[in-house]
């Protein structure tokens, strides 16, 4: 029995887990680290991460070892928890000005976190049924996603709020939805941006029109897609001025970074000339300036990027990448060769959660998409998504094997 355990373990995989987690307590020791002249300034963050770590390692030995019927019996009463989690945190003293958080003395719980993981099993539990049309697979996925992700967005939290949504688009279509339905999902979306520019708004809608009639859908059909689309064009002026004042100044300064030098483009200023100033091989481990002289924001968390482009330069951020490539496509092999449905989706689902984090926060520091806070997988401080992150591999290892009792 132990030596099929040893045999079907993917022990590749591991190592590159091991290496993302070393690297990132790298990163954070260094960002938890002030040098100006002979003055050291030190943070704990590096110390309490790596006690997450210790503890993400037991969440990851007790998952991998429970049986897998367990794990699906568990689904239902982890996700109303953490549902109540998120209502509950609304009504909490607020942290930093908004509501995220759940503090336990010194330690803060974000159940956003928690709730990513449990949207991915509920929903592959849901739509893994057989023969389900795509009407349907896309009607049980919105009432799964939906309600989570609006109780996170009014925390405020837009990042974490957009997961959900990153996550259900590919388990929709390996559960069986057609590519065009997931389209005509998407088109209200579509038509929010280019209504900011009558011209695309028009050519938009000319290319949706033409779709649909080559497509030969039904004349109703139709006429509420279009209606539909046509409606979200006009209520975008009012979605707009209802966004929050700082996540209106973080599109603005994505798109101009100095719209606004000094409140919302000084995240992408700041981030752009750090990992700029690092050029090829970087300045070396704790001697980044930015990061230093504290002109880098959130430096620990969602910029941690920012520090190791600094500090280790393009070739630091290369193996950073090459670690995450890595860890990808050990995941997407393991997704090719399982065959249960059900298991399948979750893994789309974790897959799909870490591809959306990765390009997200590297994005926002290189200033190519509006910071939205979303963390860097392994890398970023914070306990909460690090148990999550770690709970995500052990149910990555355990259905690599392909059994239902460990």
């Amino acid at each position: 029995m132990a030596t099929d355990y040893t045999a079907q373990f993917d022990w590749k995989l591991l190592i590159i887990l091991v290496l993302l987690l070393i690297f990132g307590e790298l990163a954070l020791y260094s960002a938890s680290v002030q040098k100006v002249g002979d003055k050291v300034l030190l943070t704990d963050h590096y110390v309490k991460q790596l006690i997450w770590i210790v503890l993400g390692g037991g969440v990851f030995i007790l998952i991998l070892y429970m049986p897998d019927i367990i794990i699906e019996l568990l689904v239902v009463p982890y996700n109303i928890l953490i549902f109540l989690a998120l209502i509950a945190v609304l009504f909490l003293p607020a942290i930093k000005g908004v509501h995220r958080w759940i503090s336990f003395g010194s330690v803060n719980i974000q159940p956003s976190e928690f709730a990513k993981l449990g949207v991915i099993l509920l929903l592959a539990k849901i739509i893994s049924k057989q023969y389900l049309p795509s009407g349907k697979i896309v009607l049980y996925t919105l009432l799964v996603i939906i309600p989570p992700a609006f109780l996170v967005l009014i925390q405020p939290d837009l990042g974490s709020a957009l997961v959900f949504f990153a996550v259900a688009f590919p388990m929709m279509y390996f559960a069986g939805a057609s590519f065009f339905t997931l389209f005509v999902i998407i088109t209200p979306l579509i038509s929010l941006v280019v209504s900011f520019n009558i011209i695309a708004w028009i050519l938009f809608d000319m290319f949706l029109l033409v779709t649909l009639v080559l497509k030969r859908i039904s004349f109703l059909t139709s006429g509420i897609i279009l209606i539909g689309n046509f409606f979200i064009s006009l209520i975008t002026p009012f979605l707009w001025w209802g966004l929050h004042d700082y996540q209106r100044n973080r599109i603005l300064a994505f798109i101009n970074p100095k719209f606004d030098v000094l409140g919302s483009g000084y995240q992408i200023i700041q981030s752009k000339i750090a990992i700029g100033s690092g050029g090829i091989f970087g300045k070396g481990l704790l001697q980044g300036t930015q990061k230093n002289l504290n002109f880098l924001p959130e430096k620990h968390t969602d910029f941690i990027f920012s520090v190791i482009g600094e500090e280790l330069g393009f070739f630091g951020c290369l193996i950073l990448l090459l670690l995450f490539l890595a860890l990808l496509w050990r995941i997407a092999k393991i997704i090719r060769k399982i065959r249960i449905k059900r298991r399948k989706l979750v893994l789309v689902g974790i897959f799909s959660l870490f591809v959306f984090q990765i390009v997200v926060n590297i994005g926002m520091n290189i200033g190519i998409i509006p910071v939205v806070g979303i963390p860097l997988p392994f890398i970023s401080y914070g306990g909460s998504s690090l148990l999550v992150n770690m709970a995500c591999m052990a149910i990555v290892f355990k259905y690599a094997r392909e059994r239902t009792f460990v």
